[in-house]
């Protein structure tokens, strides 16, 4: 049976906060879709950063989608220990491809403005089981640097 660490868990946060703190733009949960104008669940959190600020993995595990899709625009999506994902949506880059092992802390895109998106911010999603989760509410580590990105 393999060994489990605390890294194999989406623990830390997508953005590095040791220059600076990121707004979160629009939080967890039932809100009014500022496109849409109807009240729909928000299964993430949307973090406003400038475009092409980094969004590092927040936790090591594998690349199951890195691809463009009409809602999420450029996103990654990555399966992690203990039935979790994460998602990262909205982006102006990708520096992983579908199938990628990734480390907790790799740089794996950058923030833009793609799909239905107001603004350039990283739309962040969090599953447990397939079921949407608060990412705030698992996120436990705030610097998000690596001493090896790639």
């Amino acid at each position: 049976m393999p060994v489990t660490v605390l890294a194999d868990y989406p623990i830390l946060y997508p953005l590095n906060e040791s220059r600076r703190r990121y707004a979160v733009s629009s939080g967890f949960g039932i809100r009014m879709h500022p496109v849409k104008k109807k009240r729909i669940l928000h299964a993430g959190v949307d973090l406003a950063a400038p475009y092409g600020t980094p969004v590092y993995a927040s936790g090591s595990g594998k690349v199951v989608e890195a691809r463009y899709s009409s809602s999420y625009g450029w996103y990654i999506e990555i399966r992690h220990a203990g039935g979790f994902s994460t998602l990262y949506a909205h982006l102006s880059k990708l520096h992983v491809r579908k199938g990628s092992d990734v480390r907790i802390g790799r740089h794996i895109g950058n923030v833009g403005h793609t799909g239905i998106a107001t603004g350039n911010h990283l739309h962040f999603e969090l599953r447990k089981n397939g079921k949407p989760q608060n990412p705030l509410q698992w996120v436990i580590l705030k610097d998000s640097r690596s001493k090896k990105s790639h």
